[in-house]
């Protein structure tokens, strides 16, 4: 998959691509299989909701766990595209599922990822992809991401407090009038579409999403690619939220999803 530079030029503009249906149903079947294990591993890459259910609301690291999640870390459909955006070699600097799980989905106040990725982890600048991978169909009924078109031009925002009661992850939130005065510049967007739809996302781009209050699952896979010549500085976090390995990735065939039916094991 080769980017157009038009489309370059719209990632530039806007702070995000959106692909729907990038992914087969039959390809994304493979990520979807791995979900009930990963939704039931317990140790400290697992995050729970706050409303005392149980209920997963971040599982890191599944890349390391799942094999059909580290193909897809490595499918040139991501891949590539990414490693246009950002105009080198790229790593993994970090990978987290967030399942949403239905009437328990928590919501997640509007953010910046580069914010705590740059304070906490010693990320230089922000030269960071987020790939969002659809597990699931995801429509305005169940919580869809939400975006603010072009934020990322007005740079890091300092208007920020870590979130309360956050046990397990950093989020830097936004504070209300600035979110305001963002979304008065460029109007929210939602990014709605099957399973297997892929959105390519600036790091510095406003998002949130609201709570889940439907009973349908809406689980994303995000997928964190930094440059190569940005690696993160700072070593006080563990692995799955800061990963140490800064080795250029190398994608792997288009049909390396197709194939884990007859090859299971890791390539």
């Amino acid at each position: 998959m080769h980017l157009t530079d038009a489309q370059i030029a719209e990632y530039e503009e806007r702070g995000y691509l959106f692909f729907p249906g990038l992914f087969s149903r039959a390809e994304i079947a493979h990520l979807q299989a791995g979900l009930p294990l990963l939704l039931a591993r317990q140790g400290e890459e697992v995050v729970r909701e706050k409303d005392g259910s149980g209920a997963p609301r971040l599982v890191y690291g599944a890349h390391a766990f799942e094999e059909a999640y580290r193909r897809m870390s490595l499918h040139p459909r991501v891949l590539e595209p990414v490693r246009q955006l950002l105009g080198e070699e790229a790593y993994i600097h970090q990978t987290r599922l967030n399942p949403k799980m239905g009437f328990h989905g928590g919501e997640w106040t509007w953010h910046q990822d580069f914010g705590t990725w740059h304070r906490v982890d010693g990320m230089p600048e922000p030269r960071c992809v987020m790939a969002t991978v659809f597990l699931d169909d995801i429509s305005a009924v169940n919580s869809p991401l939400l975006v603010i078109p072009g934020s990322q031009h007005f740079g890091l925002r300092e208007e920020v407090a870590p979130e309360e009661g956050a046990v397990g992850y950093v989020v830097m939130q936004i504070d209300k009038a600035t979110v305001g005065e963002l979304a008065e510049k460029a109007a929210i967007q939602a990014l709605e579409g099957p399973a297997g739809s892929v959105a390519f996302v600036h790091c510095n781009l406003v998002h949130g999403s609201a709570p889940n209050v439907s009973p349908y699952r809406r689980a994303i896979w995000y997928v964190n690619y930094a440059a190569v010549s940005n690696a993160a500085t700072g070593t006080e976090r563990a692995w799955h939220h800061n990963n140490r390995d800064f080795t250029p990735l190398q994608p792997l065939s288009d049909d390396c999803l197709a194939r884990l039916e007859d090859q299971p094991a890791a390539e």
